[in-house]
């Protein structure tokens, strides 16, 4: 899961430095772009967009289900520490800032 959203997060620095830098590929990019938004393409990109919301959601939960486990037992598992990061850092990725 995290190496895909890495792969998300460097494809968009790429996106971005070839719309910032006057080349022959940035009006490739601006080409591919307005396509993007034209016939069946907003289709997929709503589509993505909701898997991203629904990994979001269930990354939250269980975040959330770890926190209330430690908070009812009152001792720190440290295997849900462990969890619990790798979700927070999952969801930084994704575009929660913090809990």
């Amino acid at each position: 899961m995290i190496q895909l959203l890495f792969m998300l997060v460097v494809g968009e620095m790429a996106l971005i430095l070839t719309l910032m830098f006057k080349t022959p590929l940035r009006k490739l990019m601006i080409l591919g772009l307005d396509q993007l938004k034209q016939g069946r393409r907003p289709l997929v990109v709503k589509s993505v967009g909701g898997t991203m919301l629904v990994v979001f959601i269930s990354t939250l939960y269980v975040v959330m289900d770890i926190q209330k486990r430690s908070s009812d037992t009152g001792v720190v598992n440290p295997t849900d520490e462990v969890l619990k990061a790798q979700r927070l850092l999952e969801a930084s990725l994704i575009g929660i800032k913090s809990i």
